[in-house]
């Protein structure tokens, strides 16, 4: 008598179920942790303001706004369980109260299809962060993978690009931002006023 074929979800249950713990143990003990050795002294890089993203109605948001501040961009989605995993922690250092009221904005921009997944994902949270969606990402912030975090200076220059998730909240951080923070931003000096020839 022949024996009954297992059917695919016999065969793919354990299987998932053993990714699904690994996933958790990953998370649990060997997760992200602070960034090593966190700096905003790379290079300096100057950053094209000339991007539109739309808030979660929607509606269209020009990165200029930003100008002249000190920018925590982190480029996200909800199906990255990385990404998930550190958004907690940038949510805590957002609401830091050494960064409160500094020159500083903490926008998390998602790269998913559509608004819809990061909509309902933040709707019961009340996270200080700016939560914003993009269709394309800038030169500037093409990255290999995410998460991604680019911190911008003041003066307008990407002084920090970081691959992966961490725990953002870490005081190493804190602390380069609360320097950050206090850069003055780029100034243009305005035209001489031309004189009239005598």
């Amino acid at each position: 008598m022949d024996e009954p074929k297992p059917n695919r979800e016999t065969i793919w249950l354990p299987i998932v179920l053993v990714m699904v713990a690994a996933w958790i143990v990953y998370v649990r003990f060997l997760g992200p942790g602070a960034p090593s050795d966190f700096s905003i002294s790379g290079d300096k890089r100057p950053v094209d303001y000339n991007w539109t993203l739309q808030d979660l109605d929607g509606g269209s948001v020009s990165f200029s706004k930003y100008e002249g501040k000190a920018v925590f961009l982190n480029i996200w989605a909800t199906w990255c369980p990385p990404c998930v995993a550190e958004m907690p922690s940038i949510a805590r250092l957002a609401d830091s109260p050494r960064l409160k009221g500094r020159n500083i904005e903490f926008v998390c921009v998602s790269i998913d299809d559509s608004i819809d997944a990061p909509r309902k994902y933040v709707a019961d949270k009340n996270w200080p962060m700016t939560i914003l969606h993009a269709r394309e990402l800038p030169g500037a912030f093409l990255t290999d993978g995410i998460p991604a975090t680019f911190i911008i200076a003041p003066d307008g220059n990407l002084v920090s690009t970081t691959l992966g998730g961490f725990e953002w909240d870490a005081e190493s951080v804190v602390g380069e931002l609360e320097k950050l923070a206090a850069i003055p931003p780029k100034t243009t000096k305005p035209a001489e006023p031309e004189t009239p020839e005598s």
